[in-house]
């Protein structure tokens, strides 16, 4: 039988094959967008000229349908600056809502706030989930960063009885986890308070999740070294084959 990489995440793994190696993807988590927010209450931040920080594709997904519920249009935001966190929540942006956007290099919410504060911008607003990470909020308090939050979506964990009945915790399988919200569907779907007792090597897209992971006393057995799907996967293949020898 074939090692089984198990994808968790939002979207599906690229469509690709791995020699010797089955993936299968299980999503643990859903998405409801929703915002609370009027535009009336965007505007008046703005006119305080802050730096637009959009946090992930759901974040560009919801602002996107927050303008068609309002009958808005993107030039709402006139020459406000827009930063995102990656790569992929840039191109998202540029393709749904035509907006150019700057993101550093380091594709993490700390990284983020580290650029913002080096280049002494102190007022963001912040277009995320409902519950944004503390320790990012943390950051930005520490560094004196104001943030106006404008949540446009809500995550939840979403009960999945196929990968609950088929996930095999054997040495030989892997487990990608994506982000710390997929962390945390997953230990429900598998009725476990921790990592401790996953035998499956644990790869994880990045330094922020990778945090996650060890805090439920999991190992990290591979950490991306960009925070990309697409990228890990098309490395995957070849790294896999090296270490299960």
């Amino acid at each position: 039988m074939k090692p089984i990489i198990y994808h968790t995440g939002f979207t599906p793994p690229p469509s690709m094959d791995i020699d010797g190696f089955e993936i299968c993807y299980y999503p643990v988590l859903k998405v409801e967008y929703i915002s609370s927010n009027t535009p009336q209450d965007i505007s008046d931040f703005i006119q305080l000229d802050p730096i637009i920080l959009i946090m992930s594709k759901n974040a560009v997904i919801g602002l996107d349908k927050w303008f068609a519920h309002f009958n808005l249009k993107s030039n709402f935001f006139s020459d406000t600056k827009f930063w995102t966190i990656g790569d992929r929540t840039h191109a998202c942006l540029k393709y749904i809502l035509g907006i150019q956007s700057f993101y550093p290099d380091e594709m993490t919410g700390r990284g983020v706030v580290r650029v913002l504060y080096k280049q002494n911008y102190s007022r963001i607003l912040l277009i995320s989930s409902h519950d944004p990470r503390q320790d990012f909020v943390e950051e930005l308090s520490s560094r004196g960063i104001n943030f106006f939050h404008f949540p446009v979506y809500k995550t939840y964990c979403e009960e999945n009885l196929e990968f609950s009945s088929h996930f095999k915790n054997d040495e030989s399988n892997y487990l990608i986890i994506t982000s710390p919200s997929t962390l945390d569907g997953i230990m429900k779907n598998l009725f476990i308070p921790d990592l401790s007792k996953i035998k499956s090597r644990i790869i994880s897209i990045g330094p922020t999740t990778s945090a996650a992971i060890r805090k439920k006393s999991g190992d990290v057995f591979l950490e991306s070294k960009v925070q990309n799907i697409n990228i890990l996967y098309d490395h995957l293949g070849s790294f896999l084959v090296k270490h299960s020898k």
